[in-house]
């Protein structure tokens, strides 16, 4: 398995439980958080309940999430005429000169 890949869990921001009203509850134990399933009264089983849904479709087959895709920054080619973008272009330069 590549790295980066984590285990799929309940309390992701992008998990979602698609039985309506919600059935998951989250439990306070000690000082654990536990995700509890209302529809069959048990933990929930995460990536592995037939319910589970990832909203950005990153749940692998294995119950692992992929990592976020790194965005390409564009490269923007400077010339030499696009040193400075604010700037006048020539011919217009030139006919204001003529006339100042």
């Amino acid at each position: 398995m590549a790295t980066g890949y984590v285990e799929c869990s309940a309390l992701c921001r992008n998990f979602r439980c698609e039985k309506k009203p919600f059935a998951l509850k989250i439990v306070q134990k000690g000082n654990k958080k536990i995700v509890w399933c209302t529809w069959i009264d048990e933990d929930c089983d995460g990536a592995w309940c037939q319910f589970s849904k990832c909203l950005e479709r990153r749940m692998t087959e294995d119950g692992k999430c992929k990592p976020p895709a790194q965005k390409a920054k564009p490269v923007v080619d400077m010339g030499p005429e696009d040193e400075y973008p604010d700037a006048i272009p020539k011919d217009i330069a030139k006919k204001l000169k003529n006339k100042v």
